[in-house]
């Protein structure tokens, strides 16, 4: 009876609160594009070859600044406009805000595609070192108008707390890019060998049909909703024009020199390890190798429970928008407790996880000790990794993005601090150090900023000892088990499945201990 109440409880919290159901779409989206994603790997590997992928891969940070540059924080500040507005039943403000994000995404996407097509080359030269990326990257420019406009229409829907669209648009992407690519290679252009090139079209499609799909339900919404598109009627008097466009450019600016800071420091980051590993371990071939299985292997496997937090992180910012406008500060003070515990217990999880099941994570998956012990020490990370980005979520969604940028800045100068003084002498470790420090400061910094603003409590036995204790007992009995299954299964090669079965299984039991304190 009681596990029946619970889940009656969980159907009514998701039927009713749009914050766990956006969520919970967005989550199990992102978790389905991933593993598409990871198939997508294995068949241009197979398809265009190691090198090639190589190229492939190097175009990715321009990439990511015309995404930084076109639409990352013009959504954003989209979601948040039309959230506030829409909650004051202002649907034609509302609407004048997303067709001013709408033309000027398209402009920005139609101008810096066209600036990197005509500088594609030198681009290539100068910035990437690799020439043989020149064909990749004209080609991918095709895709980036496509994105902005996707963008611009995702941040309406958020702003709606509609997040299905977003959700089946980044499904739909990615389909669209496997097998666009494999009909394309199958029965259109059929050739001996295949280039990086070929494989950017897979990106140009992703984008055309995730554009067309989101277009689709923005005119059915509009259909559906008259008073929505029409920004006319009886009481549909949108605000002025140009306070539209102050307001748009007041929170778009700083959310995109926040993204695009971010982006080029990463890029910067990503450079530099290589390049001072080297003076560490004096052989190119080793350094590289290091940096490979960390940045490769290690992190990406941190990081991927981070699909749920930032899920949660995309539904917090029009919901915390919305409540802020409306001063529901009793909401407010709920939601930011609720969020952070729940990003608490997958932190707390998480490290768990990693610190016992680490090395058997790297020999399984990776075959690789080194993957394993990178995600030993890694494990510590995760609470301030997945605390962060829900933190800096809630501020943008309070309109504190310029603050949220000078902290970014400054976590991340200190991680390329440690890049350049302490790598040189103790190695990669230099950099996990940094990136605990970096995290650990922006984590706290976010904590005190809210805290001012929002007043809410936070119990260290409830919140974190308790739940800690428990996730480690039941861990500990988790790794015995998955030990004896292994000696028992020893003979049938299956040790991946049986460790991917006892995570799930230790997973499921550590959060249903916790159910009712979630649905409290």
């Amino acid at each position: 009876m009681k596990v029946k109440n619970w889940c009656c409880r969980l159907n009514f919290l998701i039927s009713k609160n749009l914050v766990i159901k956006g969520t919970l779409i967005l989550t199990l989206a992102g978790f389905a594009t991933r593993i598409i994603g990871f198939y997508n790997r294995i068949f241009l590997a197979d398809l265009i070859g190691a090198k090639e992928l190589g190229l492939y891969q190097l175009i990715f940070p321009l990439y990511m600044v015309a995404f930084s540059l076109t639409t990352f924080g013009n959504e954003l500040a989209l979601t948040k406009l039309v959230s506030e507005y829409n909650s004051r039943g202002d649907k034609a403000s509302a609407c004048a805000f997303f067709k001013t994000c709408f033309f000027y995404n398209l402009f920005l996407g139609l101008l810096v595609s066209t600036i990197m097509y005509q500088n594609a080359e030198w681009l290539c030269i100068r910035i990437l070192n690799a020439p043989e990326c020149t064909s990749c990257l004209k080609v991918i420019c095709f895709g980036i108008p496509f994105m902005s406009m996707k963008g611009s229409i995702h941040g309406y829907f958020l702003g709606l707390e509609k997040s299905s669209v977003h959700g089946m648009s980044d499904f739909l992407e990615q389909i669209a890019k496997v097998f666009g690519l494999y009909l394309l290679a199958s029965y259109i252009c059929i050739r001996n060998q295949y280039d990086a090139s070929f494989a950017v079209i897979g990106i140009v499609i992703g984008e055309i049909i995730a554009f067309l799909y989101s277009v689709t339900a923005l005119l059915i919404h509009f259909a559906c909703h008259p008073e929505s598109s029409l920004c006319t009627g009886k009481n549909a008097k949108a605000i002025h024009r140009r306070q539209i466009l102050h307001l748009f450019l007041k929170d778009s600016v700083p959310l995109t020199t926040n993204r695009l800071a971010l982006t080029v420091l990463q890029s910067i980051e990503a450079i530099m390890i290589p390049t001072v590993l080297l003076s560490f371990y004096g052989n190119s071939t080793l350094s590289l190798e290091t940096y490979g299985i960390f940045s490769g292997m290690a992190f990406p496997f941190i990081m991927f429970p981070s699909t749920i937090t930032n899920s949660l992180s995309t539904m917090l910012l029009p919901a915390v928008s919305s409540a802020s406008s409306g001063l529901k500060k009793d909401y407010l003070t709920r939601l930011c407790e609720k969020s952070l515990h729940f990003c608490l217990l997958i932190g707390i999880f998480s490290t768990i996880t990693f610190y016992i099941f680490g090395p058997s994570i790297g020999m399984c998956f990776f075959k690789s000790k080194e993957a394993g012990m990178y995600l030993y020490q890694l494990s510590l990370l995760c609470p301030f990794i997945y605390l962060a980005t829900t933190l800096a979520s809630i501020l943008n969604g309070l309109g504190f993005a310029t603050h949220n940028l000078i902290l970014t800045v400054i976590a991340t100068a200190i991680r390329i601090s440690f890049i350049m003084f302490a790598i040189p002498h103790i190695g990669i470790y230099g950099y996990i150090i940094g990136l605990f420090v970096g995290y650990l400061f922006l984590t706290f910094a976010c904590l005190h900023k809210l805290q001012k603003m929002i007043p809410f409590e936070l119990s260290f036995t409830e919140d974190i000892f308790l739940p800690a204790v428990t996730f480690i007992l039941f861990g500990v009995i988790a790794f015995w088990g998955y030990q004896k299954l292994i000696h028992v299964a020893a003979l049938h090669n299956s040790g991946l499945w049986i460790l991917i079965f006892v995570i799930i299984v230790y997973g499921g039991i550590c959060f249903l201990s916790k159910a009712r304190q979630l649905l409290k």
